[in-house]
């Protein structure tokens, strides 16, 4: 049976130089690491993972729980951070909680257990309280998307507030005096920042702004599309939309085209998140560009950081850009 030993051998290198490439330590020279990586394909050496994860009391492995697979936000950001993750010599698990704070516990217990590296976590909505894991978490662990308030983790957000002003005051700006709003799942932290962002531009612009017009819709396709036929069904029907979710976005675009409108003619439409198959939509969509890649990738970035001991992971929040674009009809 090859052992490491034999591996460091062939390569010419320390037992240590060996281990440190086998378990993803990036501190490893260029050189170092091909001759390691050579002879171990060259031997057949494959590193017993499990003895290693009870050993450190960790595995290579890291978790990504996120509040909702349906919604591309998030496949986008799964990419991104698998293939960061990848490249520092972690592997990516991704556990789906849809927006259930009970599912959101189960998962990280079961996260614990398989004794991950560290967890990125996209919270379901919901205060701190009760969140025993979460309160004194056993792995490192960065928020991303949306926070937690009274919780020290770092968190990886997108200026969601500042978006939601600058897309309703576009659509102002185009002649819109009745805008409303889909807003997703209550007290999530990513509602709260595009109401008042929404909430904003009126008051910029002197507006009234009816409450009624503010109208929660599950955070899905057929929320967006229920709250969409709600509208529409008023005697003072809205000149826009802006749902708070690609995926409601779409269930309005549904909705709109079943009622027999057309956008932006009868009703505009706009929403957070860029979604591919929105390029087929003729005339196109006012959409808010999430930075999802980044998101990833910086979320993955600071958790290894953590993982590896290079900051107390009590600080780092970091707010990215969300970049408006605009329909051009």
């Amino acid at each position: 049976m090859t052992t490491i030993k034999d591996v460091a051998q062939r390569a010419g290198v320390s037992v240590a130089t060996v281990s440190r490439v086998l378990s993803g330590y990036p501190y490893v020279s260029a050189e170092a690491r091909e001759l390691v990586l050579q002879a171990a394909e060259a031997l057949g050496y494959a590193p017993d993972q499990v003895a290693r994860s009870m050993r450190l009391r960790r595995s290579n492995m890291i978790g990504l729980v996120i509040s909702t697979i349906e919604n591309v936000f998030f496949t986008e950001v799964a990419r991104a951070a698998e293939q960061a993750a990848h490249a520092q010599g972690y592997h990516l698990v991704v556990c789906n909680t849809d927006e259930q704070i009970e599912r959101e516990e189960n998962y990280l217990t079961l996260l614990s257990r398989q004794l991950v590296a560290g967890v990125i976590l996209a919270p379901a909505p919901g205060p701190a309280a009760g969140r025993a894991l979460l309160q004194a978490s056993p792995f490192p662990l960065v928020l991303i998307n949306r926070r937690i308030e009274g919780l020290p983790y770092p968190a990886i957000t997108a200026d969601d507030e500042q978006a939601s002003f600058e897309c309703t005051s576009w659509l102002i700006a185009q002649g819109r005096r009745r805008i409303a709003a889909i807003t997703g799942l209550p007290g999530a932290t990513t509602t709260e920042a595009r109401r008042h962002g929404f909430r904003r531009a009126f008051t910029a612009a002197g507006l009234p702004l009816d409450p009624a017009d503010e109208v929660a819709g599950r955070a899905t396709i057929e929320g967006g599309y229920q709250a969409t036929v709600a509208l529409l069904q008023r005697t003072q029907r809205p000149d826009a939309l802006l749902a708070f979710n690609n995926v409601m976005t779409q269930g309005a675009v549904m909705a709109v085209q079943d009622a027999g409108l057309r956008w932006p003619d009868d009703i505009d439409i706009a929403g957070f998140g860029f979604f591919q198959t929105a390029r087929l939509y003729r005339p196109p969509l006012t959409l808010i560009d999430q930075p999802t890649h980044e998101m990833g990738t910086r979320a993955v970035a600071s958790l290894i950081a953590q993982i590896e001991g290079r900051n107390n992971g009590l600080s780092g929040d970091l707010v990215l850009h969300n970049r408006l674009v605009a329909a051009q009809r």
